[in-house]
């Protein structure tokens, strides 16, 4: 009997010969063949104890073995996959084990796993917005050429402030027809001629001629009426359509309902407050709004006319609006103008 105590003792941290030979066969018995879930957490400690106990050339042994293994102990996966990566390859790279959770975690550690994480079989649009934070053009690319993974349009800037400088991304993320029309927008906006094009043929949203010509149609067929142009500003909203263009073009046009629901849109005002704000100082409020929006100098400006033609504005020399339009550009940043609009909304203050 003591003989028999002997043998099922845990091996101590003295033996790691031993602990390694032992967690080889553990590892063994447990990817043989698929085992009821029961059985699998078994194994899980007493494989976690071996491994400890075990040499790092066992532990990578182990890792190669289980990462391919869909019913493999979780918890001894999971620890293998926050090893040294000459150990924890494989199961970064494969393992259908560790979940997102996991990864997410991993992702935040270094550049090389990362990438391994970037070409796994599956990643998820949590998972790539975690790497992509991290702006690193190798792991983008990656993600871009690996068709499983889903690329969310939360990650659309972080892809954009790589792909600018990256003509090569550019292309990658073009000759996917996956893309959230976010990401596709975003990507367009800064690529050139043969990536647009391939773009608008994936995308036919995107190109402007067909936007422009939608949204003219649609402001054609909107009636008059606040609660029918907050509906057309919501739609084009919606679909990623909705842009300053269309405030200049429906204010140029006369048509404040629809360019009162577009500025609220795209500022995050409410409209009843842009309206509030915009009759207690419509030149200040205009070139804010104008700021907000990532309007030119220009394009303020022609928005401030358009509302002075149709009678929300008081007329107000060239060099004068210039000089306003200068000093809202050069004092405010886009968010500190955004900010400012909504103080003003709410209250009449600046500040």
């Amino acid at each position: 009997m003591a003989g028999g105590r002997s043998q099922t003792r845990a091996p101590s941290r003295s033996d790691p010969i031993r602990a390694g030979r032992k967690a080889l066969d553990v590892a063994q018995l447990c990817t043989l063949r698929p085992l009821p879930q029961a059985v699998i957490d078994e194994f899980d400690k007493p494989l976690i104890d071996l491994l400890q106990d075990a040499e790092s050339a066992i532990r990578a042994k182990v890792a190669l073995r289980l990462a391919a293994c869909s019913w493999a102990p979780r918890e001894a996966v999971r620890m293998l996959a926050f090893e040294p990566l000459d150990i924890s390859e494989p199961i970064i790279a494969r393992s259908p084990v560790i979940g997102d959770d996991d990864l997410l975690e991993l992702a935040g550690t270094d550049s090389d796993r990362r990438m391994l994480i970037a070409r796994r079989p599956s990643v998820s649009e949590a998972v790539s917005a975690a790497l992509a934070r991290h702006r690193e053009p190798r792991c983008l690319m990656a993600l871009a050429r690996n068709d499983n993974a889903a690329l969310p349009d939360r990650s659309a800037a972080d892809f954009a402030a790589v792909a600018r400088s990256e003509a090569e991304l550019q292309e990658a993320l073009a000759a996917r027809t996956d893309m959230g029309l976010g990401l596709a927008r975003a990507i367009y906006a800064l690529a050139g001629d043969v990536v647009k094009l391939t773009l608008t043929r994936a995308y036919p949203e995107l190109d402007p001629a067909r936007i422009d010509a939608a949204v003219d149609d649609a402001e054609a067929k909107t009636p008059d009426g606040d609660q029918a142009a907050a509906a057309l500003a919501d739609r084009l909203q919606q679909i990623g359509a909705l842009t300053k263009t269309d405030v200049l073009r429906a204010a140029r046009n006369g048509r404040s309902d629809i360019a009162d629901h577009a500025v609220a849109r795209l500022t995050g005002l409410p409209a009843s407050d842009w309206r509030r704000a915009l009759s207690r100082s419509p030149l200040r409020v205009s070139l804010l709004a104008g700021r907000a929006m990532a309007m030119t100098s220009e394009e303020a400006g022609g928005f401030y006319l358009a509302l002075v033609d149709s009678g929300r504005a008081h007329a107000i020399g060239p060099d004068g609006l210039a000089q306003a339009t200068s000093d809202i550009y050069s004092g405010f940043s886009r968010d500190d103008a955004r900010k400012a609009l909504h103080r003003l909304g709410a209250d009449g203050s600046i500040g």
